[in-house]
């Protein structure tokens, strides 16, 4: 770590007051980027985790974040992989899986290099724990059934393949109970708990489900496809959720209608900016607005029918659900991101640049994080 004056380090530890005051994506990740340039690995790193927790959704910091933890870790990765190309191993493949999901929380890599390694090495419980883990993820986040099933399928195999692989145990449970099928997520807390008496969520988990047995699903396919059409869990299943995750919450907020117009108004100031909308995530327009160049009705249809055919087609390929996404058209660039039940979208033309719109995206989310 670079050494830097007592003036330098009060400067940033007052700058760190003022963004822990007041965050957005865009100061965290600027109160990061100091901290690096200062060669504060460590704060930078506490920095990028806070900026994730707060900001889970927004591109820039996760990529941030990423940045830092692979600044660090960019030696074992490498080695890694040359090992990996000399002489692929089970070891390997879970050790690399595993940096990428947990230490980097890049779920695309981890699921490729898990998928890669399961092709060879098909009876690896780890495996098949962290492709259950990052399906699981993806189903709290799309709520699709797919995901489900697919994260019931991997912590099943790690856990037959490894009976003492007890995180793919609780997990199974957690989802079985998510979905209010409490008669299957009860013997297999039981198993846990004989064998790992202390194990907090389980206990946690086991209790809830013995206060709530009335509530149980009849059907749990039912439950998971009323799940997706709702795309949200039921309350109980997000109680249970919160017993894994403190910070789970609800996935959408509301805005006025009048705070979004007022906030799409303020990209009159960018240069080349022709108009804006933001979306309901059913597809709803909510607000719009434009320098007159092109037609608010026009431009939210615009964003319906991109929206509805990318959603389409990422069900279809089982990659999730949309994110985000740029297009180059006829009028200008247009950028496009979903947060929190609401879709974004501005168009722009020249002088406006990449970093212009992925600036306006992240207005956007900070938008809806402030309320």
């Amino acid at each position: 770590m670079g050494l830097f004056d007592g003036t330098k380090r009060r400067q940033l530890n007052d700058l760190e007051r003022e963004v822990l005051a007041n965050p957005t994506p865009q100061n965290m990740v600027s109160l990061i980027e100091r901290y690096m340039a200062a060669g504060d690995e460590a704060k930078a790193l506490e920095m990028a985790r806070k900026a994730v927790e707060k900001f889970p959704n927004s591109e820039k910091v996760q990529t941030t974040y990423q940045n830092v933890r692979r600044l660090q870790l960019q030696g074992e990765i490498t080695e890694i992989s040359k090992a990996l190309r000399r002489s692929p191993g089970k070891s390997l493949y879970e050790r690399l899986a595993s940096i990428y999901h947990s230490e980097l929380g890049n779920r695309t890599k981890a699921f490729e290099t898990a998928l890669e390694g399961l092709a060879k090495f098909p009876q690896s419980d780890g495996l098949h724990l962290i492709s259950g883990l990052i399906r699981m993820d993806r189903f709290h986040t799309d709520f699709l059934a797919n995901d489900f099933t697919e994260a019931i399928h991997h912590f099943e195999k790690a856990a037959s393949i490894n009976s003492n692989n007890y995180k793919s145990l609780v997990n199974l449970a957690r989802l079985f109970a998510e979905a209010g099928a409490f008669y299957k997520a009860k013997p297999i807390l039981e198993q846990v708990l004989r064998a790992n008496p202390g194990d907090t969520n389980a206990e946690t988990l086991y209790r809830f489900i013995g206060d709530n047995l009335d509530k149980a699903h009849a059907s749990m396919d039912d439950a998971v496809a009323e799940i997706e059409t709702r795309r949200e869990l039921s309350p109980e299943g997000e109680q249970i959720r919160r017993i894994f995750d403190a910070t789970a919450g609800a996935t959408s907020v509301q805005v006025e209608r009048t705070k979004v117009e007022s906030f799409l108004a303020g990209f009159e100031s960018m240069n080349g900016y022709k108009c804006s909308a933001v979306l309901t995530r059913d597809g709803n327009p909510h607000a719009s607005h434009t320098r007159g160049m092109v037609p608010k009705d026009r431009f939210s249809k615009f964003l319906q029918d991109v929206f509805v055919c990318s959603e389409d087609a990422s069900r279809k390929m089982d990659i999730g659900t949309f994110v985000s996404g740029e297009l180059d058209t006829s009028l200008g660039r247009v950028a496009m991101a979903e947060w929190k039940g609401y879709v974004f979208g501005i168009l722009a033309d020249a002088p406006a640049k990449k970093e212009d719109l992925n600036a306006a995206v992240e207005k956007f989310v900070s938008l809806l994080s402030v309320g």
